[in-house]
């Protein structure tokens, strides 16, 4: 079976890029860190969920990263597993949420499994911006 992760990350944490076929980045959507009755959510909150994709920009992002996997999966040998990769500044909001969305939008067909793997979920809040600058 043909296997396609999307992994979310942050940039701003001292870990490697995610070893991918493709990389979306999502830092400049709106942050809802920036919402002080948001920052200490996370993608699994459906606040952070609705304000993440109600961002200008977000339903096409999601919409390239199906795009995409689709392309991906459809050049993939039977038994191989392809990443994608999304990050934003701390790994918490934006990019969990458009892993999350992509994947369950790409779940339904009987010959690929899709998963979304959120690497950066559970680290600590990073400061103001940490993150968020162009790498």
């Amino acid at each position: 079976m043909r296997q396609l992760q999307i992994v979310s990350f942050g940039y701003g944490h001292n870990k490697p890029r995610p070893t991918c076929a493709l990389m979306f980045d999502a830092r400049h959507l709106t942050d809802p860190y920036l919402d002080p009755a948001l920052r200490d959510l996370d993608a699994r909150d459906p606040r952070v969920q609705r304000a993440v994709m109600r961002t200008p920009g977000a339903q096409a992002l999601v919409a390239a990263m199906v795009t995409a996997g689709y392309q991906l999966l459809a050049q993939a040998t039977e038994d191989q597993t392809l990443t994608i990769a999304v990050g934003c500044g701390g790994g918490r909001h934006r990019a969990p949420v458009l892993a999350t969305r992509a994947a369950a939008q790409m779940d339904h067909l009987d010959h690929l499994r899709v998963r979304a793997v959120h690497r950066d979920l559970d680290e600590e809040l990073l400061p103001a911006g940490a993150g968020n600058a162009a790498a």
